[in-house]
């Protein structure tokens, strides 16, 4: 069946080999259609999905696309070479499905029936089309527009101007060229960018500092008009950030101070223009390393909140996992963004005292595409305390064939809202379990589930005990491991015989062990272990690793915790 969406006279097709018209989603972020943004986002995933049919339409548009693909993933990537394959006509539909699949694992709120950042992405394609368009260029934009579809609008952008009196009464012969310096300091501090027009029919280009002095001010006899240039040029630049600071501070040092520098008024221009371009070059290079391929914007000004978190898989009798998640937030850790809340305040929406906590659990397909999403909500009132209380989520038939993600927002509450309603969302979390396999449970050989650990809230008192979330521990942390083991294989007197070791590890140090032995009558055994901490008391990082061995079958598995030692 087909469906037809139709809003404001525009018809998208949701589910036919026809939605995949560029035509179409141009149309949508063009005239920022916000309500089909969804619709346009699937259509789009559906028609790179069918990148490698001979009989795809709009070949020509889908492979603009594609180079838009490969311009924000990692060069040598699998992803990459999968989008440069189907570029160069020489992909397979094994290709096609890698890219709508890496889409779907680049959804920064896995959660939602969404995908906002396939969304975000097509919007900043045709915003990039319209402010930043060149022609000639073979996306059809310049510099400007291709950093903007990486890394989204800057965090400040400015314009360079002559502002000295004395420069802006030269001769028309002397221009300053088009230009603008974006700063992404919420990306990374390397990540500015000068562009540069040399002239109207030229597009706006990454330039360096250097494009901005015209060619005929650097001879002797413009030598003074020439440092006067740099410093009003260097000045500005200095303003925007500090990496133009340094030639700044060499020219102004070399004019006010002249005896500073030993060198003739030319030969320092000259000598501080190379250096310029060096520092450049060095940037460039660096930024190379440091800056992301792309970067998403689509939790705004939300601040990053890092949930405490366990995942723990046991077998159940029919050999399928179950896999339990536990969590807590130590609310003492967030405060919200001050830009949030300044914006909140020039929007004159009233902050509240109390908060709503959201989670929400997706399970998702192979290309993990979200498939059933389950919500929780929870009101934590002003007086909460400062750490909320250990939180379970029970997945059952869990396997690498249906991923799982998490996510938690904290939001304002709406004020005098009765019963609590939610508003802004100032910390938003995420967290896909998409590389756990599922336990063996074809019995065929010696299983183990993970390491639940446990803190006691007295010696050996194992009821009610609660799962020790944190990854720091000190000597007098009072832990146990639950655990349970399966396909034990029975003696000729119909009886189980293992053993049961725990090790402490740290690269360069002795290990601890402890081991105990163990006979029943049942293949499926649920231990706990008290294990002693205070043994080890080397600070740092260590691995607590415990061993099954089934001595009938001469068979043993092992699971590990990455801890923390601290005193």
């Amino acid at each position: 069946m087909i469906r037809v969406l139709s809003i404001c006279g525009l018809q998208l097709l949701a589910v036919s080999p026809l939605l995949a018209q560029e035509a179409d989603i141009a149309r949508v972020f063009t005239e920022e259609t916000v309500p089909l943004y969804a619709e346009a986002a699937a259509a789009y995933l559906d028609w790179l999905g069918k990148a490698a049919d001979a009989e795809v339409g709009d070949k020509e548009a889908l492979v603009r696309h594609l180079h838009w693909v490969a311009l924000i993933t990692p060069e040598e990537s699998p992803i990459n070479r999968s989008v440069e394959a189907l570029i160069a006509d020489e992909g397979t539909p094994d290709d096609a499905a890698a890219i709508v699949s890496w889409w779907h694992q680049q959804d920064p709120l896995p959660a939602t029936l969404y995908n906002e950042r396939v969304e975000e992405h097509l919007y900043r394609i045709y915003r990039a089309r319209r402010e930043y368009a060149y022609r000639r260029d073979p996306l059809g934009v310049d510099d400007r527009g291709r950093v903007f579809v990486r890394l989204g609008r800057p965090w400040r952008e400015a314009i360079i101007t002559l502002q000295s009196p004395r420069l802006l009464t030269l001769p028309l012969e002397f221009r300053l060229p088009r230009n603008e310096i974006w700063v992404y300091r919420d990306v990374h501090d390397d990540a500015h960018y000068l562009f540069v027009q040399l002239s109207r029919r030229r597009p706006y280009r990454i330039d360096s500092p250097e494009a901005l002095i015209p060619p005929n001010l650097r001879g002797r006899r413009s030598v003074g008009i020439l440092l006067a240039w740099m410093e009003n040029i260097f000045g500005q630049l200095a303003m925007e950030h500090d990496h133009y600071g340094a030639v700044y501070d060499a020219v102004v040092n070399y004019t006010t101070l002249p005896t500073s520098e030993p060198l003739a008024p030319y030969e320092f221009s000259q000598k501080a223009i190379q250096d310029t371009r060096t520092r450049d070059d060095q940037h460039q290079l660096r930024r190379a390393k440091t800056v992301p391929t792309s970067v998403t914007h689509v939790y705004g000004n939300a601040v990053e909140l890092k949930p405490q978190t366990r995942f723990i898989r046991f077998l159940e009798q029919d050999g399928s996992t179950r896999l339990e998640a536990y969590w807590n937030i130590d609310l003492n850790t967030l405060r919200p963004s001050r830009s949030m809340t300044r914006r909140l305040q020039q929007l004159r929406q009233a902050i509240s005292s109390d908060f709503i906590l959201s989670v929400a659990l997706a399970k998702r397909d192979e290309e993990f595409d979200p498939k059933e999403i389950r919500i929780r909500r929870y009101h934590l009132p002003q007086d909460t305390g400062q750490e909320t209380p250990i939180q379970s989520w029970i997945i059952p038939n869990f396997s690498s064939a249906s991923p799982v993600a998490m996510q938690w927002s904290l939001h304002w509450t709406v004020p005098d809202s009765i019963p609590p309603q939610p508003a802004a969302a100032w910390a938003i979390g995420v967290t896909s379990i998409d590389t756990l396999e599922a336990l063996r449970g074809d019995g065929a050989s010696l299983e183990i589930s993970d390491l639940k650990p446990l803190f006691l809230e007295s010696p050996k008192n194992f009821d009610g005990a609660l799962p020790y979330m944190s990854k720091i521990i000190n000597a007098t942390t009072p832990l146990a491991l639950y655990f349970e083991a399966y396909f034990l294989r029975f003696d000729e007197q119909d009886r189980t015989n293992y053993t049961v070791e725990y090790s402490l590890n740290s690269e360069g140090k002795p290990p601890i062990a402890a081991s105990f032995e163990y006979e029943g009558e049942t293949s499926t055994v649920r231990e706990f272990i008290v294990v002693d901490i205070g043994r080890w008391a080397i600070p740092g990082p260590f691995t607590l690793t415990l061993t099954i061995n089934d001595r009938v079958a001469d068979t043993s598995v092992s699971r590990s915790l990455e801890l923390d030692f601290e005193e």
